[in-house]
């Protein structure tokens, strides 16, 4: 939470930046699912990473990847009761990624979801959280030069889909070259 406040206040401040890595993100968003086998688990739930390819690098900002699939799995779990299902699926459309979480939870009445991007908007009381989560996830999809929506029905679950580039030319040289001399910094200082 501490971390989501710290992201969130540099966002206000327009101060988020892409650091680019090439990474294998199946492999890497495969150990963020992993991450939540335990909660599955307890919830007896038909928990399931679904990748097209065993393997796929491409550039991503490995530290916003992670804050999007985080919160986007921590909802789907705070919203998705016992003995139901969350999927994630993973899959190269053209020349986007998309990033899929589907879950079988309450989902979300019809009269809120034009908000649910919005800051400090939640759209069940019931449950606790900040109204941080979504808002951030939204921020840090379009920093990376992509989209996410929603689909939701409610008492039927909840689909969030990202799509982010995959081409290296979608991202400009700045962004590029900030990573390198970042990248060239760490190594320097240590």
């Amino acid at each position: 939470l501490i971390n989501q406040l710290l992201e969130f206040r540099k966002m206000q401040n327009n101060k988020l930046a892409l650091s680019l890595e090439e990474t294998d993100v199946v492999a890497f968003l495969y150990e963020i699912f992993l991450s939540f086998s335990d909660a599955a688990e307890s919830k007896n739930m038909d928990f399931q990473f679904v990748p097209s390819r065993t393997s796929y690098t491409m550039f991503i900002d490995k530290g916003h990847l992670d804050k999007v699939t985080y919160n986007l799995l921590s909802n789907a779990f705070k919203y998705t009761g016992r003995g139901k299902s969350i999927t994630v699926t993973l899959r190269q459309e053209g020349n986007e990624l998309m990033l899929q979480v589907k879950d079988t939870g309450i989902g979300i009445p019809l009269g809120k979801q034009d908000r649910i991007f919005e800051r400090f908007y939640q759209a069940d009381s019931e449950h606790l959280g900040s109204g941080i989560g979504l808002s951030l996830v939204q921020r840090l999809v379009e920093l990376h030069h992509g989209v996410v929506k929603m689909e939701s029905q409610e008492g039927e679950g909840s689909t969030f889909t990202v799509l982010v580039p995959v081409v290296e030319s979608a991202y400009t040289l700045e962004e590029k070259q900030c990573t390198t001399e970042e990248i060239e910094e760490v190594h320097t200082t240590n």
